[in-house]
């Protein structure tokens, strides 16, 4: 069975990549189709199409598809198409697809879908799409176009991948069938999981850790309100806040004017084995998030024995039980997430570690590899 990525960039997410790699390694030939944005490892089963940069380069990587694809679908593409534009976009976006030959064509973002009717007409039954947090939480909540088009083509899906219990029922609204969808969960490396976690030291100061990239949705903004509140409360504490890019000044602003400085500390990404050593050296990983799926982070964390203290946003609490293997606290609310930081902190370190241990044992059920496998396995071939 050839399967073929749609996930816009290669290399995609941690989490995408890694799903590619492991069916590969299962033996499923995959062809990844996007634009180039980094450096990528894949899978010896894993075929790279790249959609090349700079208009000429991209012409003649359309007329090498067309002689290559023997000018399939090529009036059917000028037919839906409105205008030379879009019918330049659309040979970069259907030609590839074409080539790869593909039994199954995996849709990685929910709204890639958007008015690409043809492809459910050139390729019935085969078109399968993942349902993450963002593409279903609210993109379609704020862009009327992106609702439509799921009202009109979610029907039409094949089948459907939810990284949540949670996520799957949201998708519901827009005509994802109950029975239609397989809730398959992110696993943790091998590797990782087999690890064994160690309890940590009680410290003076709390470190608390937070990992993510600068997006509204990651609610850091109430993460520095509470961490305020902490240090008006004399709790003392470290805050290291790893993310993606240029810190926005409205962040910078925030602990300035909040007078936390001297304990924050942001550092503007880091290599991911980098990041699992810095949050192992954490007593704590604050997600601080007002939408999520499920946050890998969060796994990452458990993984390597740091409890979590996160919001209660999307499927969250599908890995996380309160007060047994992690802290729950509403969104959005500065006051919870402060009690649960200083109760965290006069927590001894006996308790410490059997929430830690109680999210390790809760990850070796839910999140293992060979488990995803199998069910992916059986969401490809259904």
């Amino acid at each position: 069975m050839n399967i073929t990525i749609l996930a816009g960039s290669v290399p995609s997410t941690t989490f995408i990549d890694a799903q590619i790699n492991a069916m590969a390694e299962d033996g499923y030939p995959i062809t990844v189709i996007g634009k180039k944005t980094g450096a990528f490892y894949y899978d010896r089963n894993v075929r790279v199409l790249l959609i090349p940069d700079g208009i000429v380069a991209r012409l003649l990587f359309i007329i090498r598809m067309l002689f290559a694809t023997g000018f399939k679908s090529l009036f059917k593409i000028i037919a839906d198409s409105k205008g030379i534009t879009s019918l330049y976009h659309d040979l970069l976006f259907y030609l590839p697809v074409i080539y790869s030959r593909p039994d199954k064509i995996h849709i990685q973002w929910a709204a890639f879908i958007h008015n690409r009717d043809l492809l459910f007409e050139l390729f019935p039954g085969k078109i399968v799409v993942s349902l993450r947090g963002a593409h279903i939480n609210y993109t379609p909540v704020t862009t009327s176009e992106i609702k439509e088009s799921y009202l009109r083509l979610f029907p039409r899906v094949h089948r459907f991948h939810a990284v949540s219990k949670a996520i799957a029922k949201e998708a519901e609204k827009y005509g994802a069938r109950p029975g239609n969808t397989d809730v398959i969960y992110s696993f943790v490396s091998d590797a990782l999981l087999a690890k064994e976690i160690q309890p940590k030291e009680s410290r003076q100061h709390l470190h608390i850790i937070s990992v993510g990239r600068f997006f509204w949705k990651k609610g850091y903004e109430y993460a520095l309100d509470a961490l305020s509140l902490l240090q008006r409360n004399g709790i003392p504490y470290t805050y290291t806040l790893i993310a993606e890019g240029k810190t926005p000044a409205h962040i910078v602003y925030q602990v300035y004017q909040t007078g936390i400085g001297d304990n924050v500390r942001i550092v503007n990404g880091l290599p991911h084995g980098d990041v699992l050593r810095e949050i192992e050296k954490h007593d704590v990983l604050l997600l601080s998030s007002v939408e999520e799926g499920v946050a890998n982070v969060a796994l990452e964390a458990m993984a390597t024995g740091t409890p979590v203290i996160t919001t209660d946003v999307g499927g969250m609490r599908e890995v996380i039980e309160n007060n047994i293997s992690g802290f729950i606290v509403p969104p959005r609310d500065i006051h919870a997430i402060a009690d649960a930081l200083e109760n965290f902190h006069v927590m001894d370190k006996n308790k410490r570690f059997a929430i830690a241990a109680a999210a390790n044992e809760r990850l070796a059920q839910q999140q293992d590899k060979k488990m995803f496998v199998e069910r992916f396995r059986h969401f490809y071939n259904n």
